[in-house]
């Protein structure tokens, strides 16, 4: 991720590609070799001391994000880190903090908020009743890293916070609750939640239900899907990794597929917000443009505490409460 972020940056006006840094030294210098500029160093405390570094990409395993967030933070450099923010509380905590006491800028990968199918979804529906919501995959293997308790957490922490961020974005208020069902399905040798079966209440008395896992490969709907019901109209976005295609059903249907978006954007990177995301950032460091819709580093906090509540229900068999 950290090199189709960067992919996404090199070409912005605002950027200059400084430094790569990998603790697999080559894959620094393979990197550096692509994008043609910069230097490569196998270790990140040269990059945070570099004057010439204004912002920093971290795209690490899970458990580094906030170790590395810190020495950025001390440095004075500004942030962007891939999701999770992190997947312990204590580890978001601290993120927060640093940022607030350090003054610096940090956003969180969940580039599906620029997504211009969930930007049309939302404005489909604005006030949705109910969203149900899906983010499934074919089974991860047991030796993914992403499966490790401690450097990746399992599905649920280490993806699921995709869709519990866009459910906040979707509903547009605080979740209050969250209650779950699930487990460890078919990674016994792993201390982690493979898939839930959740549903969320809001502040604005708005309820979500959200399923998601490694546990399968969905037929119709496929990796992602999002349906927001709101009275006499319905929206639906479905196949959104594969074939991004949305449907919204009220007197007079609509459909958007690709083919709708702006020439630039009918690729996957575009189509799922990854390019606009990495616009926003670079024009929210060089120029101080408030990135809209971005997600900062307390949305980014939201989507683990709600994926750890959901595995504290699991745990307990009873709601969780949030805040």
């Amino acid at each position: 991720m950290g090199a189709t972020h960067l992919r996404e940056l090199a070409p912005q006006p605002e950027v200059e590609i400084v430094a790569f840094a990998d603790p697999r030294l080559e894959a620094a210098e393979k990197l550096r070799d692509e994008l043609g500029a910069g230097y490569a160093v196998a270790d990140p405390s040269r990059v945070f001391a570099d004057p010439a570094v204004d912002a920093v990409v971290i795209a690490t395993h899970h458990d580094l994000h906030c170790p590395l967030t810190l020495q950025a933070a001390e440095a004075g450099k500004h942030v962007f880190v891939e999701k999770p923010l992190a997947i312990t509380a204590a580890d978001c905590d601290a993120m927060v903090e640093a940022v607030e006491r350090h003054g610096i800028k940090l956003m969180t990968g969940f580039q599906i908020r620029y997504s211009p199918f969930l930007l049309k979804l939302r404005e489909l529906i604005p006030e949705p009743w109910v969203t149900i919501a899906q983010l499934i995959d074919p089974r991860w293997g047991d030796q993914s890293w992403a499966n490790d308790p401690v450097a990746g957490g399992g599905n649920v922490l280490s993806q699921g916070c995709h869709l519990f961020d866009a459910l906040y974005f979707l509903n547009q208020s605080e979740p209050v609750t969250v209650y779950a069902q699930g487990g460890n399905f078919h990674h016994p040798d792993h201390d982690i939640v493979d898939g839930v079966c959740c549903t969320v209440t809001f502040a604005n008395g708005r309820i979500a239900s959200a399923v998601i896992g490694d546990f399968g490969r969905p037929a119709l709907l496929g990796k992602a899907s999002y349906q927001l019901f709101a009275g006499d109209k319905t929206a639906t976005l479905s196949r959104y990794y594969q074939d991004p295609i949305l449907h919204c059903w009220n007197l007079e249907p609509e459909v958007m597929s690709v083919d709708d978006l702006p020439p630039e954007w009918r690729n996957d990177k575009g189509a799922h917000g990854y390019t606009q995301q990495m616009s926003a950032f670079a024009r929210w460091i060089a120029l101080d443009e408030t990135p809209h819709g971005a997600c900062f580093v307390q949305d980014g906090a939201r989507a683990t505490r709600m994926g750890l509540a959901a595995m504290a229900s699991l745990r307990s068999g009873q709601p969780v409460t949030l805040g």
